[in-house]
């Protein structure tokens, strides 16, 4: 035991001595605190907390999310949950299901039917985070409640009756960040009033100043926030996998269209500077930290991301996010369940519809066939069904440390 305790330490102090890793380490070792705690203390200083949770359907972050909601220092100090998730249309089904006694999740149905996709938001993460929400505010006086805010751009599904119309809804998005900025920025009064929350949303939502070539900012709502109100604001990035863009793609019109335009682009999934940061984590034992950004090595990576193929030079980490927390290797972070329950007898006839506005009849045989099946009522029954949370499927895609 005393040998391999002391080979230990003579690997801890060659890296320390001679690795690339070791002025990463010595920020984990000097910067780098209990996530938790890090959180709570930003908001004694900062309003609004921008939290990007690298990948939607991740489930460490929400975790820390309802960890981080349910301690009593933090439902003392902040009112607002913002997410980005949530149309605006749908407020009222939150409220109703908030305040509504006993607890009915029935009555989320629209929030999670009536998402951007159009097949249904079923990610149990964010169903756990307004059920822990639903309890706590039982505990609550009425007045200091929290409250969960949609702030993304409504999107009357019943209103769209061709593929046309969902072109049409689609541009509908294009000021997206802005609107997202006005809706939370209004709900606390423009900073003027004290209020506090936090902002769940993801990547090139919650960066706070990439700029393009010609060194105009690309204007995320994290952007807005930071550059009309600085100081105001704090964005935490959680250490995932992150998108690397190659190349643009020529338009293909037998190409399925997404709302996020990923199919316009080449990419892939990698490590952030090729594995240092990991190797620095691993090397620090893999403890939960989160760790500021600001005159270090890990602020000062090169940035990559959404806005890669046209960024200015010199940009980096810092100019995106203000801190990173990290929860757990990439290699054990999870995909989230998925529930069921929206899928009723009337929403799976309405799916059937928005289908065949979503894709074109050559996708939807395509589809069929590579489920094997032959109709779209056997491939939702195929499709979207409850699942069990599972290692993610990005985790193992990207190439090992070593």
């Amino acid at each position: 035991m005393k040998i391999i305790l002391m080979l230990g330490l003579i690997l801890c102090a060659v890296v320390h001595a001679g690795s690339d890793i070791g002025p990463y380490i010595n920020v984990l070792e000097s910067q780098g605190e209990d996530p938790l705690q890090f959180t709570l203390k930003k908001l004694d200083t900062f309003d609004l907390l921008i939290f990007d949770d690298a990948l939607h359907n991740a489930a460490e972050p929400f975790a820390f999310y309802r960890a981080l909601i349910s301690d009593q220092a933090f439902y003392t100090k902040a009112k607002y949950v913002f997410v980005e998730a949530f149309s605006i249309d749908q407020q009222r089904d939150i409220d109703q299901y908030l305040t509504t006694l006993p607890e009915d999740t029935l009555l989320l149905l629209p929030v999670f039917q009536n998402d951007y996709s159009g097949t249904g938001w079923n990610a149990q993460t964010y169903l756990d985070l307004l059920r822990m929400i639903y309890r706590i505010n039982r505990e609550l006086p009425a007045a200091d409640r929290l409250e969960v805010v949609a702030v993304s751009n409504p999107f009357y599904w019943e209103a769209i009756r061709s593929p046309e119309d969902l072109e049409i809804a689609r541009k509908s998005l294009t000021g997206r960040d802005y609107f997202m900025y006005r809706i939370i920025a209004d709900r606390l009064d423009h900073f003027r009033s004290g209020r506090r929350g936090i902002f769940l949303t993801n990547t090139r939502h919650a960066y706070k100043g990439i700029k393009d070539h010609e060194g105009h900012f690309y204007w995320n709502t994290g952007t807005f926030f930071h550059q009309w109100h600085p100081g105001k604001t704090y964005s935490i990035r959680f250490h995932n996998v992150n998108l690397y863009i190659a190349a643009a793609v020529p338009d293909d019109s037998l190409v399925y269209k997404t709302t996020a335009g990923m199919e316009k682009m080449r990419y892939s999934w990698v490590r952030m500077d090729n594995g240092n940061w990991d190797r620095a984590f691993r090397a620090h034992g893999n403890k939960p930290l989160a760790v500021p950004l600001a005159d270090n090595p890990f602020g000062k990576t090169p940035y990559i991301g959404n806005h890669m193929l046209d960024v200015s030079d010199g940009q980096t980490m810092h100019d995106a996010y203000d801190a990173v927390i990290f929860l757990a290797p990439i290699e054990v972070l999870h995909k989230t369940a998925t529930f069921d329950f929206i899928y009723t007898p009337g929403f799976r006839r309405e799916l059937e519809r928005r289908y065949r506005i979503l894709y074109t009849p050559e996708q939807i045989e395509s589809e069929l066939t590579g489920h094997g099946v032959q109709s779209l009522p056997e491939l939702f029954d195929r499709l979207f069904v409850s699942q069990p949370k599972e290692i993610h499927s990005l985790s193992r895609s990207i190439a090992p440390l070593e």
